[in-house]
């Protein structure tokens, strides 16, 4: 008994102070029911020896944010991921993968149960993740720089992902490869963690067949968090990837995190990567296999950004508390990076609201609607959103049944921070619409491709006594349309290169002089062989899909393509869409024209397009605008009109 009283003591002041530090391991022991004897046991466990203090701590860290995590039951979840790797062991077409993937994800659904972690988890994993994490710690060179609250964050929590099953996954996976066994032996690098996960990229490329793909490839399954599957998977995204190198990274103690954008704000989709905490204390951004700090994808205009963590961000644990649905978009373990990435500014903006609501939630647009990629607390019907990235368009509303509602005018942060409400007015304006989606720089990055080309017209098919129209300008990369001063008539008229540089052209289009109207001819080609199907097949330049091209070039054997009209015309114009990426005007194709009012899209106009633009009229001014290919397409814009001219936001 007088043994007793000490550790009683101890016991009682460590768990106290635990309570008092971190009030949420309470609340989580309540949650825990018939499992709170295994986590008091940890808590017991620790509080036996002051040298444990810190370990206690880390017991108090983990169960206090454990609520609302959830994992998938060990052994189905492993035989599910046993079965995916037969299905990728031997080479397959993506519809094959789809198939195979769709009809195991079937089979193993019913097994493939999400527990309450604080239901589920037992004393003895959590005590040995723990120990296993601090000896991490204190051994691994590339976690010297880490404090404890960077401990807990990178190196602590017993899984790295949501969902990813309680098992020995640290332990089984920390098999360093030579890059990573290399660099330790390098007195420049021993401590250097940015370093230490280049080499671990290395080390996983010989044998990593994860590429990222979407279209038909995307192979629709829940989430893979067994590394090896996951490295032998064919196909994927940015989000596996991402998952990926994490798995890898963490378990060979190197402290990666996992960064999220819940939307992009100029375009659709979320995006996913990774960054590592630096030995300089600065988290360096990469994506995929790449190297860390080098140029990426997102040097493009990022929205919100947010950093997988263990610990739940605070709204949205609120939000979660009290029994309100969360946005897909957002995460419920996660915290606000967005200032490592963007300049930004603390708003606050008026909201049209019947009812009393805490949160709200910033949005950004993405093809067909508004994405929740924000939260914030409501003060007396004002949104106070903080850390926004500015240059962006947004919209503030409210978020139930899974619905989210618009509750403010659409607006803009400019790039001086000044908040731009879009309203439309009583005034009218015109406009000219060439694109219905902004041109990004892959379209350019083809210009190599898209260099003179001219039209050329005769009286025979063999054009040997043909007349030079016109030619094409080569800055103009898009589409466009060129004015026909010839006035002869002639039957036979061909698309050539101007010099010994092919011409990629998606699609082309001839005016009658005599009534504006769009000539069709009977296509012709001189007989040269087919190198590529791609590039070669001259009925691409007339087949109404402007993502085929055809390449006219001017070589020893020349490629052309040519029209038969059957009888002697004269031409106004010709039209044309150069290769790119679809989103120029299509004739033929209906569009509609709407804008944004009362809460909702409006619908202005709807033409059938007979050119490469579109001409619209009596628009209302002052608002946002918002233009969709209703033939077919996916990507449609918003934009607002500026002294005449379309900003694409």
């Amino acid at each position: 008994m007088q043994h007793l009283f000490p550790t009683i003591l101890i016991f009682f002041l460590f768990f106290n102070a635990c309570n008092q530090s971190t009030p949420t391991v309470k609340k989580a022991l309540q949650k825990a029911g018939r499992n709170r004897h295994e986590l008091e046991f940890v808590l017991e466990h620790y509080s036996k020896t002051p040298a444990d203090s810190l370990k206690f701590q880390a017991a108090c860290f983990l169960i206090g944010n454990m609520p609302y995590h959830r994992s998938y039951e060990v052994k189905p979840y492993a035989a599910y991921c046993h079965a995916l790797d037969s299905l990728y062991a031997r080479e397959r077409s993506g519809e094959e993968y789809n198939a195979g993937a769709r009809d195991i994800l079937n089979r193993f659904i019913p097994q493939l149960k999400l527990q309450e972690d604080i239901h589920a988890i037992s004393a003895d994993y959590l005590i040995w993740n723990i120990d296993y994490s601090f000896a991490q710690w204190q051994d691994s060179p590339y976690l010297q720089h880490l404090n404890f609250e960077e401990f807990c964050e990178y190196v602590l929590p017993y899984k790295c992902l949501e969902g990813q099953p309680l098992d020995d996954w640290k332990q089984r996976w920390n098999i360093p490869g030579p890059e990573l066994q290399d660099i330790a032996q390098i007195d420049e690098y021993r401590y250097n963690a940015r370093r230490a996960v280049e080499a671990a990229n290395k080390d996983l490329q010989d044998s990593c067949k994860l590429i990222t793909f979407g279209g038909p490839y995307q192979i629709d399954i829940i989430d893979i968090f067994d590394l090896p599957t996951l490295t032998h998977r064919p196909y994927g995204t940015c989000k596996e990837m991402a998952q990926l190198i994490l798995l890898n990274t963490r378990s060979k103690a190197l402290p990666v995190s996992f960064d999220f954008s819940p939307a992009w704000p100029d375009r659709a989709f979320a995006h996913q990567w990774n960054s590592v905490f630096s030995t300089t204390r600065k988290n360096v951004d990469f994506e995929g296999l790449g190297m860390p700090g080098l140029p990426r994808y997102m040097d493009n205009l990022l929205g919100k950004v947010f950093r997988s963590t263990y610990a739940p961000h605070p709204l949205l644990l609120e939000v979660a508390e009290k029994g309100f649905d969360i946005p897909e978009s957002l995460q419920l373990f996660s915290k606000d990076v967005t200032s490592e990435y963007s300049r930004t500014t603390d708003i606050s903006i008026p909201l049209r609201t019947d009812h009393s609501i805490e949160f709200a939630y910033l949005a950004t647009f993405d093809n067909t609607q508004w994405i929740p990629t924000d939260i914030g607390r409501v003060k007396r019907k004002e949104a106070i959103f903080h850390d926004v990235p500015i240059g962006i368009l947004y919209i503030a509303g409210t978020y139930q049944n899974n619905c989210f509602t618009p509750a403010s005018d659409p607006f803009i942060v400019d790039t001086r921070a000044r908040i731009i409400p879009l309203k439309t007015t009583n005034d009218t304006l015109s406009i000219r619409m060439t694109r219905k989606f902004p041109a990004f720089g892959h379209i350019h990055w083809v210009n190599k491709n898209l260099r003179l080309g001219r039209i050329e017209a005769a009286d025979s098919p063999d054009f040997e006594r043909g007349d030079s129209i016109i030619g094409f300008p080569e800055w103009n990369l898009l589409a466009g349309e060129e004015p026909i001063q010839d006035t002869v008539p002639h039957r036979y008229w061909r698309l050539v290169s101007s010099t010994s540089h092919p011409s990629d052209f998606a699609e082309i289009y001839f005016y009658e002089r005599k009534t504006g109207k769009r000539l069709t001819g009977k296509i012709i080609y001189p007989n040269v062989p087919i190198r590529d199907s791609i590039r070669d097949t001259p009925t691409a330049i007339c087949d109404n899909d402007p993502l085929t091209y055809f390449s006219v070039e001017n070589t020893d054997r020349p490629r052309w393509v040519g029209f038969d009209f059957g009888k002697p015309v004269a031409m106004e114009k010709v039209a044309y869409i150069r290769r790119g990426d679809g989103n120029d005007i299509c004739p033929g194709d209906v569009y509609e024209l709407y804008y944004w009012k009362n809460n909702r899209w409006q619908l202005h106009d709807r033409q059938k397009a007979d050119n490469v633009y579109l001409d619209f009229d009596e628009i209302p001014a002052g608002g946002l605008y918002f233009i969709r290919d209703s033939t077919r397409g996916a990507q449609n814009r918003t934009f607002i009109i500026k002294n005449g001219t379309v900003m694409w936001y």
